[in-house]
């Protein structure tokens, strides 16, 4: 009896470690290892920038790539977007009257990032749409578009933002604790729109249709044709969020340095793409979650943080998130093959 319940017991424990996303171990592994090398590692003004890092840089741009990635269609274009819509917000910000209402300023910046995001998210959605040009020439074209109007938006320079209010988006917290002669934001604003949005797509991901639709679209484009669903309106629609959700990013990015330059979120594109890939989604589509992406913008960002702390170059550090993206993509396409 006593084996029995013993058995019973070892059973129901592994089958709640087998529920634990496998991506949480390696991010757990992580931070044990970069613990060990750095003593500065764990304390509590670096974990919290680790997360505000998260909020305002790759954790926001894994939810478009993993999007893009879960309907077989990965968008290289994000970067630039973040790029443009930053620069786009901060170059209305900069055009603030003396004695206006910055508020108003703030409401129709953050509008019309949104709306340029949308627009280029679009123009990818309907050439993708329509064509059978892969996504990556497409997108690639837009992050060059994307990066050019940035630059002329900017005039070859900084553009500095200097309006309180909108810093605080980027900067600001609901909780602020002082640490010695540090003041630390526990609770980031930007760490919360981080965690509403994945809240958001969790739901969308796992209770609508339309998440249903692209997990179907991802996995087999032609049967999801076959079964009904409407392959062109899910792809369009898809893109269109992905430029929202990348201007987001744009703008918590912007208000968090409290200035914009053309580089501001290039290369982001390939940190959203590593971290869904890390996180557990298949380049061939239809596999992953919000959730398992999330993790692996945590370990992408807590990888690079580590990295800083112990001194390694960023040449070296590229290399090193290059080598682990090539690692996981190689045994994702090892288990696609046996199946």
């Amino acid at each position: 009896m006593n084996e029995n319940i013993i058995d019973w017991c070892k059973d129901k424990a592994i089958k709640r470690i087998a529920r634990i996303p496998v991506p949480l171990f390696l991010l757990a592994l992580m931070v044990f290892v970069f613990s060990l090398l750095s003593p500065r590692y764990l304390t509590v003004s670096n974990i919290v920038n680790i997360v505000l890092q998260t909020a305002s840089g790759v954790g926001i741009v894994a939810i478009a790539s993993f999007m893009g990635i879960c309907i077989g269609k990965t968008d290289l274009s994000l970067g630039a977007t973040i790029s443009c819509t930053g620069m786009l917000a901060a170059k209305i910000l900069a055009t603030e009257a003396a004695g206006s209402n910055p508020l108003l300023y703030i409401l129709f910046a953050i509008v019309a990032a949104m709306l340029l995001g949308m627009t280029i998210g679009a123009f990818n959605g309907f050439i993708l749409s329509r064509t059978n040009i892969p996504a990556f020439i497409i997108t690639v074209g837009t992050l060059r578009i994307g990066e050019t109007i940035s630059r002329l938006l900017a005039g070859g320079s900084t553009i500095r933002i200097n309006n309180a209010a909108f810093a605080m988006i980027g900067g600001g917290s609901f909780l602020n604790v002082v640490i010695g002669r540090r003041t630390i934001g526990l609770i980031p604003y930007a760490v919360v729109i981080m965690l509403i949005l994945y809240i958001i797509f969790t739901i969308v991901m796992r209770k609508s249709s339309f998440g249903t639709y692209m997990y179907a679209i991802g996995g087999n484009r032609e049967a999801a044709a076959l079964s009904g669903i409407n392959v062109d309106r899910i792809v369009f629609t898809v893109f269109i969020i992905n430029g929202l959700v990348a201007a987001i990013g744009g703008i918590i990015l912007a208000s968090r340095l409290t200035a914009a330059s053309a580089n501001n979120g290039l290369g982001f594109e390939f940190n959203g793409i590593a971290a869904a890939v890390v996180g557990g989604a298949s380049m061939k589509g239809g596999k992953s979650t919000p959730l398992r992406t999330l993790i692996g913008a945590f370990i992408i960002t807590a990888m690079r943080n580590g990295f800083n702390m112990i001194g390694m170059s960023n040449a070296i550090q590229m290399i090193s998130i290059g080598l682990v993206l090539i690692i996981i993509v190689g045994i994702d396409g090892i288990r696609s093959g046996r199946k």
